[in-house]
């Protein structure tokens, strides 16, 4: 990025401040919480511009920068022509609709903009992170991932991966329509495939790490649990592995086969409810409601704070209510 030793190496513009005029080429441009400035100038030339949880709504074409973060803000479109050399960083911008079709940033972070609902052509990232962006139908036909992370968790309209690509970390946990991984697309690390339509791993990616929201597991856990023992479970002595065997053996499953303690029974609508406990080693015991649905009759296992002594205080709670005597249903579905 060209300097000019006569420009300002930064700005900083204070909440209320209008920007009328930026010395350019700039080092820095900082706008703290800024309510004043809704759109940037066409053909500014920054280094960095910081404007997080500020009004900005529109970045004018031209614009050239290393490296932008407008993370929280109200941007709705950032034009055509803005060139970002190293990384857009755009988390929790709920109003982003559009992005430039120059953009050929090395890291791209969208991260919950949640009225995305496409990306542009020839995006060639290193890092794409797209969690949470749930209006976004599908992935662009000729991206090209350059060895770093894609990651997809909760993009739950999005029903196939690039056919071709290479990234070291893959998250498609809460993909329910991704169901394979192209041959062409190679992942050398690990990935995530919780809630995903992945039933097994391809054989391209055999050896790699498999995890469960984060969570190290093996192909058992993540596509056989089945084949989980109690005694398995019950002996792991990493807590969050286990509770990711717990949820993937079943919490009705497990607590027949560990022989539960009753704790407290009675009935509504629904029918029997029953407030189950099994204590486990390092971490707090397991304590679950069995409640009936008055409208199917299907019976449903819900986990619950190991503080509960109830049925009634650990349904109240799964509705919301911490007292439960402020929880009196009139008519449950």
């Amino acid at each position: 990025m060209p300097r000019h030793s006569t420009s300002p190496t930064r700005r900083v513009l204070q909440p209320h401040e209008t920007l009328v005029e930026v010395a350019s080429p700039l080092d820095r441009l900082d706008m703290p919480r800024n309510k004043a400035v809704r759109t940037l100038p066409d053909g500014l030339v920054c280094h960095r511009i910081l404007a997080s949880e500020s009004r900005l709504e529109t970045i004018g074409g031209g614009l050239r920068c290393r490296e932008l973060v407008v993370d929280g803000s109200a941007v709705t479109r950032i034009a055509d022509g803005v060139r970002i050399d190293y990384r857009l960083s755009a988390r929790g911008c709920h109003r982003l609709k559009a992005l430039p079709a120059s953009l050929r940033a090395g890291i791209v972070d969208l991260r919950d903009c949640l009225a995305l609902e496409e990306l542009p052509l020839g995006l060639s990232p290193a890092f794409l992170e797209l969690q949470g962006c749930t209006a976004l139908g599908r992935l662009p036909d000729d991206l090209a991932l350059r060895g770093g992370r894609l990651n997809l968790r909760d993009c739950a309209l999005i029903d196939a991966l690039p056919e071709r690509g290479i990234v070291a970390q893959l998250d498609i946990a809460g993909c329910g329509r991704i169901d394979r991984v192209p041959e062409g697309f190679r992942v050398t690390s690990w990935i995530d495939v919780a809630g995903s339509g992945v039933t097994a791993l391809p054989a391209h990616l055999d050896g790699i790490g498999l995890r469960w929201r984060g969570v190290p597991v093996d192909a058992r856990i993540a596509f056989r649990p089945h084949e989980l023992g109690i005694a398995e479970i019950l002996g792991e002595r990493n807590a969050e592995r286990r509770r990711v065997m717990l949820e993937r053996f079943g919490f009705e499953a497990f607590m027949t086969a560990a022989e539960a303690e009753e704790l407290d029974a009675d009935r509504d609508p629904g029918g029997e409810r029953r407030l189950l406990r099994v204590v486990l080693d390092n971490d707090e015991p397991l304590v679950c409601v069995s409640v009936g649905c008055p409208s199917t009759g299907r019976r449903y296992f819900l986990r619950v704070p190991p503080t509960m002594t109830t049925c009634h205080q650990a349904v109240a709670w799964t509705a919301g209510f911490d007292d439960p005597a402020d929880y009196a249903p009139l008519i449950e579905t």
